[in-house]
């Protein structure tokens, strides 16, 4: 492959610099560790992100068909992408079709979470980052997606049931709800619960949904008797999830040189 190939790690982004810092850049920079001879570049999703970066920060981020452009002007003839995304939802396809409309040939790595062998892999991760006390649980906030992908969270609550540990998923705009966990909750008799959200990253969702006062899943525990205890930690500071992409990474740079005749531009590797 040599030094043909790059990596371009893609996020929806953030506008808080300390998760910014903390989950993506963290992440991006265990890809570089992992793969030194190979450039890492960096693509943002979210338009509205983009734009309120360079308003208050001064930050200019490529979004996707600007990254691919800078990366094929760069000389490279080939890239692995790589998504923070957790599910292969409406983003993830927004950006397989950036792809294919690029002019350099790419790979792109699953999402964190796509199959039950995903939700195995990890569920202990969570479990053992979290550790909980007695009569405590953990309730993880995920977005959620009207995507047929949504069911991912369904299979991610049956991974922590098989391994007995109390941790129950609600998510934002989509099932599990909020009212979901709560009842979870208040049937296994649950006094205290930790609030974590099962995203890439800590931000708004997580102090406003997440921890906000009103019409948030911390109100929702506090008012069904439940201590709730808001740990504000996206699922890219742990070295173990960052290890997970990596490795998505590895799979996406090995597709490409099998198939370096016959890859089609934007192809997904399985």
């Amino acid at each position: 492959m040599g030094q043909d190939t790059a990596i371009l790690v893609v996020s929806f982004g953030t506008t808080h610099m300390d998760a910014l810092e903390r989950c993506i850049a963290a992440t991006e920079k265990a890809v570089a560790d992992s793969f030194p001879e190979h450039p890492v570049y960096r693509a943002f999703l979210s338009p509205m992100v983009m734009r309120r970066l360079k308003e208050r920060h001064g930050m200019e981020t490529d979004n996707v068909a600007q990254a691919l452009e800078r990366i094929a002007e760069d000389g490279y003839r080939q890239v692995a992408i790589q998504p923070t995304l957790l599910l292969r939802g409406y983003e993830y396809e927004l950006l397989a079709g950036e792809a294919e409309k690029a002019g350099i040939r790419s790979a792109i790595g699953r999402p964190l979470l796509e199959s039950t062998k995903d939700c195995a892999a990890l569920a202990p991760i969570v479990i053992e980052e979290n550790p909980l006390g007695e009569k405590e649980a953990l309730v993880l906030m995920g977005h959620g997606t009207e995507h047929e992908a949504n069911e991912i969270y369904h299979a991610m609550q049956n991974s922590f049931a098989e391994r007995k540990y109390p941790a129950f998923i609600g998510t934002v705009n989509g099932t599990p709800s909020f009212a979901d966990a709560v009842e979870g909750l208040v049937l296994s008799g649950i006094k205290r619960a930790k609030l974590l959200p099962l995203m890439f990253v800590a931000g708004d969702h997580a102090k406003n949904h997440m921890a906000g006062q009103e019409d948030s899943l911390l109100a929702a525990v506090r008012d069904a008797g439940v201590l709730p205890e808001p740990v504000f930690r996206g699922l890219g500071e742990s070295q173990s999830v960052r290890a997970l992409y990596v490795e998505r990474v590895r799979v996406a740079m090995k597709g490409l040189g099998r198939q370096a005749e016959i890859i089609a531009p934007g192809s997904c590797i399985p």
